[in-house]
């Protein structure tokens, strides 16, 4: 799923724990597996969480 930094912030990461196994949220930017959904100098810009792939909508755009 497509999200801004902003939006992505609110949603849960698997790979994020605390001490008690409660899931953390998304860091967006600040993860290393943050992937911008184009290219692009602006912060802001829309991207996705690397460790699914690649979202559905930005495959089939491509063909």
């Amino acid at each position: 799923m497509i999200a801004s930094p902003g939006e992505a912030k609110f949603k849960y990461c698997p790979f994020l724990m605390t001490h008690d196994d409660k899931m953390k949220f998304c860091q967006a930017t600040m993860c290393m597996m943050w992937r911008y959904a184009s290219p692009g100098t602006e912060e802001n810009r829309p991207g996705y969480c690397g460790l699914a792939g690649r979202p559905a909508d930005e495959e089939q755009e491509k063909r």
